[in-house]
């Protein structure tokens, strides 16, 4: 849990630190993928995705959200490939997939704006909000490697977690129109069942889900049922939270079992909770300054 290595964050075309703040982290293919957004123009911002090396911090590549442009809000990762989305040019939503390795675009897609960018990536779909004819709010379930439209819903529906991005990925937590947290079979959008008192939903596993729970702190429910496993009093509410290895990770550096909700330990102690957290290949990204991405896990793992 050591930090390896820490990189602030500069702009890629102005290479200026103040004007850029990190909105998602991922791990990833020997990668921490940086989803920037520039705040150099306000009428509008620019967003980046970054790649820098896990071992030594060297920015690998950068890419803008799509050749034209557009503000990032929100990105996910899955085998060969980063989902964005965020707000187009124009002024509407925009969604597009890029390539790991080189961040290449692969495709992008762009609607009126009638919902946030919001994007998950589950059982190798890429799950964000899109708009009906009439310009109702609807989630879209899309193909990650062609775009290809699998499913749609209408409603206001609020994106949450999906469990996992590949095949194996079975669950899409949501909130419904009524406001209940619910989980939704990715690949269809059928409701699969509800989970009582959550709020949220701020990671999940093979087995678990994990959420702040009102009174009941941080709570986990079976992916099996719904049911829930057990609840925790971390002495505040979290806004971010990823698993890994049967660790749970919070936003505040506290990292719990994730099988019974007991603190392992606290890997750092920031005056402001993290603003991103991602976990993978044995590492964790932490953004507690908005410029600045750390590192922690074994050094040269």
């Amino acid at each position: 849990g050591a930090l390896i290595w820490r990189r602030t964050l500069l702009d890629p075309i102005t290479k200026e630190a103040f004007i850029l703040d990190a909105q998602s982290l991922a791990v990833a293919g020997g990668l921490v993928i940086v989803g920037d957004l520039g705040c150099d123009s306000v009428s509008d911002p620019n967003g980046f995705i970054q790649a820098f090396s896990a071992s030594t911090g060297g920015r690998a590549w950068s890419q803008q959200i799509t050749p034209g442009g557009g503000a990032l809000d929100q990105m996910g990762v899955w085998g060969s490939y980063i989902a964005a989305a965020g707000t187009s040019p124009g002024g509407g939503q925009v969604v597009s997939v890029h390539q790991l390795t080189t961040g290449a675009l692969v495709w992008s897609r762009s609607t009126d704006g009638c919902g946030p960018g919001t994007v998950l990536v589950v059982a190798q779909l890429v799950i964000s909000y899109g708009c009906t004819q009439s310009l109702a709010e609807k989630v879209t379930a899309r193909g990650i490697a062609t775009g290809a439209l699998a499913w749609s819903k209408t409603g206001s529906w609020v994106l949450l977690r999906g469990d996992a991005g590949g095949t194996v990925g079975r669950h899409l937590f949501a909130v419904n129109p009524s406001g209940t947290v619910v989980s939704l079979n990715p690949l269809t959008g059928t409701t699969q069942f509800s989970l009582a008192d959550a709020d949220d939903v701020l990671a999940a596993d093979a087995t678990r889900a994990y959420g702040n729970c009102g009174s009941l702190g941080v709570c986990a429910y079976s992916t099996a049922t719904g049911a829930r496993l057990w609840s925790t009093q971390p002495g505040f509410i979290p806004a971010l939270a990823a698993e890994a290895g049967g660790v749970l990770y919070l936003d505040q550096g506290n990292a719990l079992n994730a099988a019974t909700g007991k603190t392992i330990t606290v890997l750092w102690n920031a005056i402001e909770p993290a603003s991103a957290l991602a976990v993978g290949d044995g590492r964790i990204a932490v953004v507690t300054n908005p410029r600045v991405l750390d590192l922690y896990g074994l050094a040269g793992s």
